[in-house]
Parts: structure tokens; sequence; C-alpha cells
């Protein structure tokens, strides 16, 4: 039967690294050093993870509740417009998260050496929270100027 891919580099531990143009190739010998992945990475993954989902409960739950203080019978619509775009940004907290921990984890247990942050991510969703509140303030001011 013909050998898999690269069985041969595998079993003499060699591989050729690129070389500049017009230079001989160099053979290295690959370094195999065991990884070790400590549980404390995974626990780290999980309380970022469990932080992440924090936030996004405790989003849902002031969207919910200015929710149902503005639904009373002299309650404002501005409230309820508020309450009700605060809670897609908690969603997207609650989904950002459980990317993030299933994309790590799966990086983490395949020993990857990284890189493990995520620069657009917290950044996109502070600007949506950011847009919330902003709009809020408008619509809050708007009304004020109204009346």
């Amino acid at each position: 039967p013909p050998l898999p891919p690269g069985f041969l580099s595998r079993l003499l531990n060699v591989f050729s690294l690129p070389s500049p143009p017009g230079a001989a190739p160099s053979r290295l010998k690959q370094r195999k050093v065991p990884v070790k992945v400590e549980p404390k990475v995974f626990f780290a993954n999980e309380r970022t993870f469990l932080s992440w989902l924090h936030t996004s409960v405790t989003l849902a739950s002031i969207s919910i509740a200015i929710i149902s203080f503005s639904s009373g019978e002299d309650g404002s619509e501005t409230g309820q417009v508020y309450g009700l775009t605060l809670l897609p940004v908690s969603v997207c907290f609650i989904v950002y998260a459980l990317r993030q921990y299933t994309v790590r984890a799966a990086m983490i247990r395949r020993r990857e050496p990284g890189p493990y942050e995520d620069l657009a991510g917290p950044t996109v969703l502070a600007g949506m929270l950011m847009v919330s509140i902003g709009a809020n303030f408008m619509l809050k001011l708007s009304q004020v100027v109204r009346e």
C-alpha cells in the first residue's frame, strides 16, 4: 500500500524549511517537545466563559426590568423601546461567549500555541452597548424636548 503523505518525514523527524530563492534548501531536525496542557488552562477558559455569561445575564435582567417597570399604567414607550434594544445586545454577548469558549477549548485540546485573544469581539460588543445606551439617551432627550 502507498505510504501516507509525510510518513517518511515523520518517521525520520526531519522537515524542510523554506529557504530564500537561489539558496540550497536546509534540513533541520524537528524539535518534538511534548506540550503539556495543565488543567488551569481549561479552567481559565471556563472562568472567562462564565464571566461573559454573567455580564450577559445582568444585561438581560436589566432589560427585562426596564420593560416590566415601563409597561405600567403611566409607562412610557421610550422605556420599553430601550428595554427591547438592550435585550438583543445581551443575546449577542451570550453568542459571543459561547463561540469564544468553543473555539478556545478546541485550540486547547489540539494544543495549538495560540493566539487565544480576540481584539475585535469585545470592541464590537462594547460598541453595540454604547449605541444602545446612546439611542436611549437620544430617545429620552427627544421626549423631554417635545414636552
